[in-house]
């Protein structure tokens, strides 16, 4: 009984621990070799690496020397959910070298595709409270400078999702519940 309510406690530890250094990741990142040189750089061909971050400020962040996984010429597509205090119209930016597209709920919001210098554009949609998913598709090409941010607007922040390791709990909380008959352990 003693084993199955330790070995339950670990697993509990190991989800909860997973989901506190993962918690401020909100945005989920995969880099390319190959992409297209229209739009934001989709199609996307030969991933390299991918990681997460808490923004999307790439740009900001390292001087518009952005290359991550060491690529000069590179596509990323950038994922997440943004979370919406309130119903309404929001304006979001982008400031991109080269080309980036935002993508709201799998809608175009913003377009800043192209090969071309450090540019900003805007575009704005109705978007109801709650979470929403987000994409911005990305390309660098021809040298630097190199990076994309997005800026949102007043009342939208970045949505941290909920990790796979959440699902440990329930199977956790089995464990430790799981003994019954006259204080014996049932088998799991």
């Amino acid at each position: 009984m003693r084993r199955n309510l330790l070995i339950a406690l670990g697993v509990l530890m190991v989800g909860l621990s997973l989901y506190a250094s993962r918690a401020e990741a909100a945005v989920f990142t995969t880099i390319y070799d190959g992409f297209g040189f229209s739009g934001g750089g989709a199609p996307y061909s030969n991933p390299v690496g991918s990681f997460s971050t808490s923004d999307v400020l790439f740009a900001t962040h390292t001087g518009y020397s952005w290359h991550p996984f060491g690529r000069t010429d590179f596509g990323a597509d950038i994922n997440g959910l943004l979370n919406v205090g309130s119903g309404g119209t929001y304006t979001f930016t982008l400031n991109s070298d080269d080309g980036s597209q935002l993508y709201i709920d799998n809608a175009l919001v913003v377009n800043d595709g192209g090969v071309h210098p450090p540019v900003i554009a805007s575009g704005s949609t109705a978007l109801t409270a709650g979470a929403h998913s987000f994409e911005v598709q990305f390309f660098e090409c021809c040298g630097n400078p190199a990076g994309v941010d997005l800026y949102l607007p007043s009342g939208v922040t970045y949505s941290v999702p909920e990790p796979a390791t959440w699902f440990l709990l329930p199977g956790a909380l089995g464990l430790i519940g799981g003994f019954s008959r006259r204080g014996k352990p049932t088998r799991v």
